[in-house]
């Protein structure tokens, strides 16, 4: 049975990708007003869970006592998971600043619909390289760091990391929240 701390991101994690095809399926479209509002929320949301793991998550981790990683099991190393937060939060700036940059050319070209029109596919190119290194940071995290919580912790510091993890994860931007 999985924890509240796995049920929790993984099932973020199915919301982003359906959000991030709806995107996708706009941009072939070309409903380029629809998939520039896509694009914000997507890259809202997707700030929104990189806050909470790197607020919450991934402190809790890193911060556990080096003895508790036995490298048995599902558990690695310290030093193994450590080089695994690195790399996960590589992969979060490098998300960030490739949806911060289609975001700022989408807010100069959202005026003119025929220069909106043509960077659709280029949009649609960006997004399937953010897609498919999402994917492969999600079974990461999924097949990895989201079950060890649980074998670190005990019920009720999980149930706590959780609890924060919601919140982060609730509390939206304004112009998200508002028009959502």
């Amino acid at each position: 049975m999985k924890d509240p701390v796995e049920v929790i991101l993984e099932d973020d994690h199915d919301s982003l990708g359906k959000l991030l095809a709806e995107l996708d399926g706009e941009l072939a479209t070309q409903n380029v007003p629809r998939a520039f509002e896509l694009l914000d929320l997507f890259w809202a949301r997707l700030a929104v869970h990189i806050r909470a793991e790197n607020l919450h998550l991934f402190p809790a981790l890193a911060n556990a006592s080096a003895s508790l990683f036995s490298g048995k099991g599902n558990l690695p190393t310290f030093e193994d998971a450590h080089n695994i937060l690195l790399r996960l939060r590589s992969d979060h700036d490098f998300f960030m600043k490739e949806l911060a940059g289609m975001m700022k050319t989408a807010r100069e070209i959202q005026f003119d619909g025929k220069a909106a029109g043509k960077y659709s596919e280029e949009f649609r190119k960006r997004l399937t390289v953010i897609g498919k290194r999402l994917e492969t940071h999600n079974d990461l995290e999924e097949e990895q760091v989201y079950t060890w919580p649980a074998l670190l912790f005990d019920e009720k510091t999980v149930v706590r990391l959780s609890e924060r993890l919601q919140h982060e994860l609730e509390n939206l931007p304004p112009r998200i929240s508002e028009s959502h």
